[in-house]
């Protein structure tokens, strides 16, 4: 797809970059974290129409955009999950609710996740004074996610396989519109540079004089003169 206007190419950017970020975001939401100021989510959002733009720039196959809104939309979550939950009280909340420094389990409050990933790990390992500065995981906690992620894998499939078809039918119209117009110009000028020359006019003898014309100069009419007398 090289050769194409500025112009389309960051439309389609920031088309691509616009549906990998609403995935995100709509998969931290309903995870329960928290969204950051509007500031953050405008330079997510330059940051994956650039990134989206470099690799749109040339020809793309529907598994590499695939790939992109799946990468994306896991760079939006995690970006989301750092950087949401930096005004308010959900340090408070993980505190209140007894997840302390040493628990393994995420802080839940109604059945949701509460504040993000910073907020948990200020609220645990940052508070504590002893013990090991390395955490792991508790995979028990980390299967818990299972089905959002796949979910989320799902989604990011089909929303790929939909950008490529789109990609292709807009390749194909860009062709069929680029074709017409090309006809366009260039038949009518090889027309005109090929047309035939037309051959002079012969003009023909002139015609003899009808009879009718003749009678008319005679004039008189009847027998001969010498009859008469």
């Amino acid at each position: 797809m090289t050769g194409r206007p500025d112009s389309l190419l960051w439309w389609r950017a920031g088309t691509v970059s616009a549906m990998t970020f609403l995935l995100g975001a709509v998969g931290h939401v309903s995870a329960g974290g928290l969204m950051p100021s509007w500031v953050v989510l405008a330079a997510m959002f330059a940051i994956g129409t650039t990134v989206c733009a470099s690799v749109l720039s040339q020809r793309v196959s529907a598994g590499r955009i695939i790939a992109l809104v799946a990468l994306g939309q896991t760079a939006c979550h995690a970006v989301l999950s750092l950087a949401a939950g930096h005004a308010g009280d959900a340090p408070a909340v993980a505190r209140d609710l007894g997840h302390g420094a040493g628990t393994s389990s995420l802080p839940v409050s109604d059945g949701h996740r509460v504040g993000s990933l910073q907020d948990y790990y200020d609220a645990t390992v940052g508070a504590s004074t002893t013990g090991s500065a390395l955490t792991v995981p508790d995979p028990a906690a980390l299967l818990q996610h299972l089905p959002m992620f796949a979910l989320h894998t799902l989604v990011a499939v089909l929303v790929g396989l939909w950008l490529a078809a789109g990609e292709r039918a807009l390749s194909a119209l860009l062709t069929l519109v680029v074709t017409r117009v090309v006809a366009l110009l260039v038949v009518p000028a090889v027309a005109v540079t090929t047309a035939p020359r037309l051959a002079p006019l012969r003009r023909r003898p002139a015609t003899p004089p009808s009879l009718a014309r003749v009678a008319r100069t005679v004039v008189r009419r009847g027998p001969p003169a010498l009859l008469a007398a």
